[in-house]
Order: C-alpha cells, then structure tokens, then sequence
C-alpha cells in the first residue's frame, strides 16, 4: 500500500524533519490523468474516508479497508484517486479477493496509474503477482505510459524529473527514519545541489516544465525538487514567479504553488498564506489571518488544518516531547 501522496507533501512541509515515520509504505508512483485542471488533493468526505482505510488497514480489516478506499477513489480525482484505487487494490489482495484487485489496478490504471515502480515488491500485492494476471497488469500500465507520453511535449525530461523525486525522496525518507545522523543529513543536502542545479539549467534552457510538456507528475515532480532547493532561496523566488501565472491556465498545480508560496515566505520571514509550513515542534509557522486558512485551503482543493495536522502525526510522529 502507498501513502506516497502524503509523504511527497508533508515532506514539502518541513526543510529538516526531526522525528521518524510511522512507518509509511510506499509503492507505486502516481501518474496523474488531467493535465489541463488544477489537480483537487482531497476534500474532507475524501479524507474522512482515507484516514477511515487506514486505520482499517492496520487494524488488519482488510475488506474494509478495501471498501473505504474505493470510496475515496469515487470522490476523489487526480494523484488522490489513483492513489485510493492502487491502495484498494493492495487491500483487496490481502483480504484474499484476487479478482476485486485485478479490477481496481486496472481502474487506477485508467485514471491515470501508470509507474507500477514498487510494485513488484510491495508485500501488499504478493498474492496479485502470483496470478498469471498480474503480466496484463503490468503490461496495461507500460502501454498505458507511452501513450501517455505521446501526448507530451517533453516525455524524456518527465522520466528524468520522476528519476530525480525518487532520489530525492528515498534520501529523505532515511533522513526520517535516522534523525540526527548527519551522514544522512549530508547526503540529502548533496542531492538538493544537484537537482537544483538541473533544475536551473532546465528552466535556463525552456522555461518552467508544465503539464503540457511532462504532464501532471512531471510537473509536481519540478516543483517538488524546486521546494527542496532550500540552499539558493532566490531561485525559488524566481520559480514561484514563473508558477504563479501558470496555476490560472492548469498548467501548474495551485496547491503546489500554496506551498511554494508558504516556503519562500517563511523564508523571508513572512506569515504564510496556506500553513503547510511546520516547524520541528509540529505547530505551523506564522499565518496571515489565521481564521481564514482552511477556507483558502479548501478554495484549492487541500484538506482542512486538522487534517494536516493528523497527517503530519502520521508521517512524523508525534511533537518531541519538551
């Protein structure tokens, strides 16, 4: 089962994390399916309904967990719903209902799950990849990604933006699981100075990579390296610039921009507009009219406060202890 969605955000939310994961399980990449519309993240029937799976899942309910995912897929679009319906799926084959998760990989397939990276060892899926229909899954998802990438202006440069995240995240996800260890602190920071650097040159040599030229994923893919390019904060002035005017036509996510647009004004010693910027003690960083936050989160599709808030205990654990 993935959370990957969660964990790309969240891990946008904090420049350094301090306390570990709750153990999250990541799996398949995915590929979203409407690159001409801002993408929704989740609304609160759709996180009800992803915090209810969850909770079924390690309470080990699997047919529930199945069921409460599925319902998120139908509410949800976007990353969100391809998520739901991989998630539902996993939870399916555990619970023993092959021909239920067959079905639900191949929805997620046609809402826009394409990199089944992961896949192949999730422990979730073992009993899917034991059937001898788990090739036509496989093959489903490949024809599904070049067609996709057929449609796009620049599909080498969207797999070297997904190469890059999956770098990136893997750094960050040990960074989690051993904090303090400056080895691996060392390690993600070497890796933000060359992505950034890429990504200098990428925008140097054609400008911001929108959804027209590396679709969805490969757009937040861009902005993901970009929020981590902590060490040259002009540079992501310079990137929320070109991203702003580009939320308007659907070519940029709205939520991505919110959150770059936290990240430089925390940097710049700004109240945030959106509060996705936490500190290590779990509490966002100062917000411009507070009262208004989740109003504007929810005029863009994010969850509620409370919401991140429950994910951002998930992800880290709970505050450290003073």
């Amino acid at each position: 089962m993935t959370r990957l969605l969660a964990a790309l955000l969240l891990l946008a939310a904090c420049s350094r994390p301090s306390a570990p994961p709750t153990a999250p399980r990541r799996a398949a990449t995915a590929s979203a399916a409407e690159p001409t519309a801002p993408r929704t993240e989740a609304s609160v029937d759709v996180g009800a309904a992803m915090a209810t799976a969850n909770a079924a899942y390690e309470a080990g309910d699997f047919p529930a967990c199945a069921a409460a995912f599925a319902r998120a897929a139908a509410q949800a679009s976007g990353t969100t719903r391809q998520t739901a319906y991989y998630n539902a799926a996993c939870c399916h084959a555990r619970a023993g209902a092959l021909d239920d998760g067959f079905a639900l990989l191949h929805r997620g397939i046609g809402a826009g799950l394409r990199d089944l990276t992961g896949a192949d060892d999730d422990p979730d899926l073992a009993s899917l990849r034991g059937d001898p229909r788990w090739a036509e899954v496989v093959a489903s998802a490949a024809a599904a990604t070049a067609a996709y990438e057929r449609t796009l202006g620049a599909p080498a440069l969207r797999r070297e933006l997904l190469a890059m995240v999956a770098e990136d995240q893997a750094a960050r996800m040990q960074m989690i699981a051993h904090r303090d260890d400056r080895a691996m602190m060392d390690a993600v920071a070497a890796i933000d100075r060359r992505t950034t650097a890429r990504m200098q040159a990428i925008i140097a040599a054609s400008g911001w990579p929108g959804r027209a030229q590396v679709g969805d994923d490969g757009a937040h893919a861009a902005w993901l390296l970009v929020q981590h390019a902590d060490l040259d904060r002009p540079f992501q002035k310079q990137c929320l610039t070109l991203m702003e005017p580009l939320a308007a036509t659907g070519e940029v996510s709205a939520v991505d921009v919110a959150y770059l647009h936290d990240r430089v004004a925390v940097a710049e010693g700004r109240p945030q507009r959106y509060g996705t910027q936490f500190g290590d003690d779990r509490e966002p960083k100062p917000i411009e009219d507070p009262d208004q936050v989740d109003a504007r989160r929810a005029a863009i599709g994010m969850p509620s406060m409370a919401e991140y808030r429950v994910m951002m205990t998930r992800m880290y654990g709970p505050p450290p202890t003073k």
